[in-house]
C-alpha cells in the first residue's frame, strides 16, 4: 500500500507540474524557469526552460504590448482590474498560432518571478464569432423584414421595433423602445389585450401562427385604425419571458380584394344578362359557372359546373374531333393568346346552329387564371364552314 503523502511535504513543483492549465514560472526579464507539461503541449516544444517568453508572441503582438513592462505594473498595481485578463495571440514553437487568455500572479515570496497561467481560447473564440456572425444575420434579417416585428416585455412595454414597425405605425428610428405595447392598440383592445397574453404566456403552444388567428387591429401615431395579420411567439431570455408579434399590414391586399370583388361583381353583371352564351372555364379546362344564354344550349339539362367543357354533350356532329379543337384552343388561351372559329351546336332533335366561337384569356400576374368562353349566333349570311 501506498503511504499517503502530508500536504506539507508537497513540493510546488510538484503542484505546478500536476495542474491541469498550462503554466509557467518566469523571471522578471522574461525568462522561463519553469514549465509544465500542460504548458510544453500548449507551445509545442521539448523544452521551455532558458526560453524567453517573448519568443512566443508575433512581432504585431510585441509591438501591440511589452510584456515585461505590463508585468512590471502587474508588480506595481496588482489590482488594476484592466489587466488582471489579457487576451494574447502566441506563436507555438512549430509556427502555429493560437490565441490565448493570460493570467499573471507574482510570487509574494518573490517579488522578482511570476507565475503565469495560458488558457487554449481557440474553440471559444470561434464559438464566440459564430455567435457574433449569427447575431448579425438575425439582426439583418430583422432589420431588412417586411413584416412589422414589436418585442415586448412581461409589463408590455416595447424593447425592440423593426424599421417595418416603425414605418407602420409612423415612429421614427427608436422612438418606439419603452412605449407601453397599448400606443399600438386601439382604445377598445387595450383593457383585455393584457390578459390575453397572459393566457398565451401560460400556454404551452410556444407561437400562434399568422392564418391561427383572427385579423386583429392596430393604431398608427395619427389615430388611423390598422387591419392587420399577425403571429405571435414567446421565448425566455436570462429568465425572463419575452413576445414577439410578426404583423403584416392588410390595407393593400384589403383593397386589392375590393377592386376585384367591384370588377367581379360588374362581370356577374354582364355575364349573367348577356343574350349570347357565355362561360367561364378554368385553367384544367372544367367549366366554373355558364350564364343564363348558355344553360339554355344544353341539351341534357344538367349542371355543367365542374365537368370538361371540350367534352359538354352538345359540339357538332363530331364530339371528338370538336373536343381535340377546343383543347388546343385551350392550351393557346393558356399561353396568352385568343381563338376564334365559326363551330356548330347540334340539338338533341338533329338540327344544328352555326356560331362564331370565341376563347378568351383572363391573365393576371402574366399568368391565364381563367378563360371566357362566347357564342354567338351566325345569321344566313355570315354562316362560315364547320370546325
Amino acid at each position: 500500500m501506498i503511504a499517503q503523502r502530508r500536504v506539507d511535504d508537497i513540493t510546488a513543483i510538484e503542484l505546478l507540474d500536476n495542474f491541469p492549465e498550462p503554466m509557467v514560472m518566469m523571471e522578471s526579464d522574461g525568462r522561463i524557469a519553469h514549465a509544465n507539461p500542460a504548458a510544453a503541449a500548449l507551445l509545442e516544444a521539448d523544452a521551455l526552460v532558458g526560453a524567453n517568453i517573448v519568443e512566443f508572441l508575433p512581432e504585431d503582438e510585441r509591438a501591440r504590448l511589452n510584456p515585461l513592462a505590463w508585468m512590471q505594473r502587474w508588480a506595481d498595481e496588482p489590482d488594476a482590474p484592466e489587466i488582471e485578463h489579457v487576451h494574447l495571440l502566441c506563436r507555438t514553437r512549430r509556427g502555429n498560432e493560437k490565441p490565448v487568455r493570460v493570467r499573471v500572479g507574482r510570487l509574494r515570496t518573490d517579488t522578482t518571478r511570476y507565475t503565469v497561467m495560458l488558457h487554449d481560447i481557440t474553440l471559444e473564440q470561434a464559438r464566440q464569432h459564430e455567435t457574433r456572425q449569427a447575431h448579425r444575420l438575425a439582426a439583418r434579417v430583422l432589420a431588412i423584414s417586411a413584416d412589422a416585428i414589436v418585442n415586448v416585455d412581461t409589463n408590455f412595454r416595447i424593447i425592440y421595433a423593426n424599421p417595418s414597425a416603425e414605418t407602420l405605425f409612423g415612429y421614427g428610428s427608436g422612438e418606439l423602445v419603452d412605449k407601453p405595447l397599448e400606443v399600438l392598440l386601439p382604445k377598445p383592445a387595450r383593457a383585455q389585450h393584457p390578459d390575453l397574453m397572459r393566457r398565451f404566456a401560460d400556454e404551452s403552444a410556444p407561437a400562434r401562427l399568422m392564418g391561427e388567428r383572427a385579423e386583429v387591429l392596430g393604431l398608427n401615431r395619427d389615430g388611423e385604425e390598422i387591419p392587420l395579420e399577425a403571429s405571435i411567439t414567446k421565448v425566455t431570455l436570462d429568465r425572463s419571458l419575452v413576445f414577439s408579434a410578426h404583423l403584416r399590414d392588410l390595407r393593400a391586399r384589403k383593397a386589392a380584394e375590393a377592386a376585384l370583388a367591384q370588377s367581379m361583381a360588374s362581370f356577374a353583371t354582364v355575364f349573367d344578362h348577356a343574350l349570347q352564351a357565355m362561360a367561364l372555364v378554368a385553367p384544367d379546362g372544367k367549366v366554373i359557372e355558364m350564364n343564363a344564354a348558355a344553360r339554355s344550349l344544353m341539351p341534357d339539362g344538367a349542371d355543367p359546373r365542374g365537368r370538361q367543357f371540350a367534352e359538354l354533350p352538345f359540339w357538332s356532329a363530331d364530339p371528338d374531333a370538336t373536343a381535340a379543337v377546343l383543347r388546343e384552343a385551350m392550351d393557346l388561351c393558356l399561353a396568352g393568346g385568343t381563338y376564334r372559329a365559326p363551330t356548330t351546336l347540334v340539338f338533341p332533335d338533329g338540327s344544328a346552329q352555326q356560331l362564331d366561337f370565341s376563347l378568351t384569356p383572363v391573365r393576371q400576374d402574366d399568368a391565364t387564371f381563367a378563360m371566357v368562353a362566347e357564342a354567338r349566333v351566325l345569321a344566313s349570311d355570315d354562316k362560315q364552314s364547320n370546325t
